[in-house]
């Protein structure tokens, strides 16, 4: 492939390796009116449909802070391609879906979202390096695409467990 081309195989990006997680990311249910962690809950009950929602809307949190965090700069602590140098999530979490499993310790996720992907320009000649040194050096493009997450809660506090990301 040509200077600055990614390959498909190599566009698949791991995120997170199995038990990492966010750093000070993990969030926990935003309330606990109504239900207690400790008690089992009667699928269906509205006890266990306020539970639910609470752990999408804490979710949803934690994909917001891991935007941030990617947009920050930090992608490269997070495990993810430090490629990627912004992620924007598409249509407000729309047509985002998040599914807890029925004991809800796990959940699985599909994130859509824009990237920004900056890939060097090589080989280095004088030229490109005169460009990194201003800032420039690397070709910049954006493209739409989905994160797969998978989630686990610990000690009642929910953590990304691994995340991949797909073009669109």
């Amino acid at each position: 492939m040509g200077a600055g081309r990614v390959s498909p195989a190599r566009r698949v990006i791991a995120v997170f390796v199995a038990g990492a997680s966010l750093s000070g990311f993990g969030l926990r249910g935003l309330s606990n009116i109504g239900y207690s962690e400790d008690r089992p809950l009667v699928p269906g009950s509205p006890s266990d449909r306020l539970a639910r929602l609470e752990d999408v809307n804490a979710l949803r949190a934690l994909n917001q802070a891991f935007a941030q965090q990617v947009n920050a700069g930090t992608a490269h602590t997070l495990g993810i391609d430090p490629a990627i140098g912004n992620l924007v999530t598409a249509d407000f979490g729309e047509r985002d879906v998040i599914d807890v499993a029925l004991d809800r310790q796990t959940a699985t996720g599909v994130m859509h979202c824009t990237v920004t992907i900056e890939t060097a320009i090589g080989p280095s000649c004088t030229l490109v390096e005169m460009a990194r040194e201003q800032g420039g050096g690397v070709v910049r493009r954006t493209e739409a695409g989905i994160f797969e997450i998978a989630y686990e809660r610990r000690d009642g506090v929910w953590t990304i467990r691994s995340s991949v990301y797909r073009p669109a």
